[in-house]
């Protein structure tokens, strides 16, 4: 009896084990690596608040870096790049968190957004995101030189910008509109879904379904065999033993 039940416990083990093993995530998503060359010309930002600092050691950054566009590695660090931004003599250099940053290896004709925000009104250009210290006003329909986007401590939209070789920072609602486009080199940097073409399994590939079909007979097979195996064990009968002799000298022949 002991036989028969380590016998049917291995049976449903079995089981158990192919079912784990065809029991899988089919739809598994790819993941993206990013992957900093110190080598690399340009790194790109992949979020909305990648952060630009004056210094290293800087508590809060100045801007955040326009989404998708590039800044050009002057020196490579573990923890930050030291990294120039903007063209001519709008440029600017300070460090952004390596970790924020992606090497797409694509060839980079644009790197910075060409964009010149226009003022909607006589406007005040801030030094300062707690706009507590004014540089100077600014008349209507002037343009200025685009960075990047911040938020004051009061919860307003700002923009920092060069104007008259003054750095500093404007409110979103004194400009007129103005779009920022993701820049025209492929977003490398993001999961794809996979085309019709991609998730159609080739001949030597076995779709989900097919799997699951597999499995379920192999479960049946073995699961009957279990049952066959039991039947023939409970209905196997005990075979009767010879019954002992007993021999009395007296008896003869």
């Amino acid at each position: 009896m002991k036989f028969l039940i380590k016998g049917f416990s291995a049976v449903l083990f079995i089981c158990f084990l192919i079912f784990s093993v065809y029991t899988g995530d089919t739809n598994s998503r790819k993941t993206v690596k990013a992957f900093y060359s110190g080598n690399a010309e340009y790194l790109r930002v992949i979020t909305d608040d990648t952060p630009f600092y004056t210094e290293k050691s800087a508590d809060k950054p100045i801007f955040f870096l326009p989404y998708t566009y590039y800044v050009k590695v002057i020196e490579y660090g573990d923890n930050f790049c030291h990294v120039c931004y903007a063209d001519g003599g709008a440029e600017i250099d300070g460090y952004v968190p390596t970790y924020k940053l992606f090497y797409d290896g694509l060839t980079v004709l644009s790197p910075y957004p060409a964009v010149f925000p226009t003022t909607a009104k006589t406007t005040v250009l801030y030094s300062d995101a707690q706009l507590t210290s004014a540089l100077q006003y600014i008349f209507p329909e002037r343009e200025l030189f685009f960075y990047g986007k911040y938020y004051s401590p009061q919860g307003n939209t700002l923009y920092y910008v060069a104007y008259n070789n003054k750095l500093g920072y404007v409110k979103e609602e004194e400009l007129l509109p103005f779009t920022l486009s993701n820049h025209p080199n492929e977003l490398t940097f993001l999961i794809k879904e996979e085309s019709p073409e991609e998730e159609k399994p080739t001949e030597s590939e076995e779709t989900p379904e097919n799997l699951v079909n597999l499995r379920i007979l192999i479960i049946a097979v073995l699961g009957f065999a279990g049952l066959v195996a039991l039947f023939f064990a409970v209905g196997k009968k005990p075979k009767p033993q010879p019954a002992a002799s007993y021999y009395d000298e007296n008896d003869y022949e």
